[in-house]
């Protein structure tokens, strides 16, 4: 089964419009996570924020096809007051909505109104301690509060919404990952998730990357022996024939790892996305990728999903 989808993988057409996609409404940030591009303030990229005037006109655009919705890429979604809004016309399409958050921007109560399928709150430890090791600028409390506060009103509203609190697991936390299980059942949480850390640099590795050979995403005896990050494991690369990610200012991009645009396929505000997808631009990109040649936005890629570790 895996040979005949490499093999369908080859073809750079791709014969059917992605029902998932990446939408950017913001990408600016109010932490300083400093392996994050926007956190440590070295997006090249304009700033700026999506319209829901611009969001609208892509939902519309793109809803006959698509059914789910990721409402994050480079930067923190709730600093865009729109974006209950967007979650709301996005839902009258029976889309999907899936939304990531450092937690400190959240009205809870706005939240569970928009009602999206689920929000992760994502912290750095479990007391302000370690959390703002990596979380730099964040506060813990405020975000633990406002976690409880939506799992409260959910259970007061009969919502929808799965609630998860993660943990990017990291040298300097590692030890509270017991703490961080207790903390999520005591806060009410639908799902808890342990989160590997993903760096760009040796010297971030070094600093950041746990002892625990679970949470690694690299190569450990290659970090160790020659100072190299390369992923674990290679998978065949699928995302760029069935999904792609719109930026703030509408720009199409084949895969989240392009986060200054160097790939732009074209903008949908400006173009219908059939007219971008098999794009002679686009084909040529999947070319490329399909005879496995590493672009620089590939380099750390190996695909990845973090584990559940309990669910309600």
């Amino acid at each position: 089964m895996v040979n005949q989808l490499f093999a369908f993988a080859k073809i750079p057409y791709a014969p059917m419009l992605p029902a998932a996609v990446t939408i950017e409404p913001i990408n600016v940030c109010d932490h300083c996570c400093p392996v994050c591009e926007t956190g440590a303030n070295i997006l090249e990229r304009p700033k700026g924020y999506m319209r829901i005037e611009a969001f609208r006109k892509i939902i519309d655009k793109i809803s006959a096809h698509t059914a789910e919705i990721l409402l994050y890429y480079m930067g923190e979604p709730f600093l865009n007051p729109q974006v209950y809004d967007m979650i709301e016309y996005a839902k009258k399409f029976n889309i999907k909505v899936t939304i990531c958050t450092n937690g400190n921007s959240v009205n809870p109560i706005r939240l569970v109104e928009a009602n999206p399928d689920e929000v992760s709150f994502v912290i750095g430890g479990t007391t302000q301690k370690t959390h703002e090791i990596y979380r730099k600028r964040g506060d813990l409390s405020r975000t633990l509060e406002n976690a409880r506060t939506s799992a409260e009103e959910k259970q007061k509203r009969n919502g929808d919404t799965k609630i998860v609190l993660e943990l990017i697991v990291m040298k300097h936390n590692e030890h509270q990952i017991a703490d961080f299980l207790k903390l999520a059942e005591k806060l009410k949480m639908d799902e808890a998730r342990l989160i590997s850390p993903c760096v760009r640099t040796y010297k971030q590795g070094l600093e950041y990357l746990p002892k625990d050979d679970r949470w690694w995403l690299y190569d450990r005896k290659a970090f160790e022996n020659d100072g190299v990050l390369k992923p674990r494991f290679r998978r065949p690369c699928y995302w760029i024939w069935h999904s792609y990610v719109v930026m703030w200012n509408g720009d199409v991009v084949p895969c989240c790892r392009d986060s200054e645009g160097e790939y732009t396929m074209g903008n949908i505000l400006k173009q219908d996305i059939k007219d971008i997808w098999n794009s002679k631009k686009y084909r040529q990109f999947r070319k490329l990728v399909a005879n496995r040649c590493i672009l620089d936005i590939c380099q750390l890629c190996e695909g990845y999903e973090p584990p559940a570790l309990f669910k309600k």
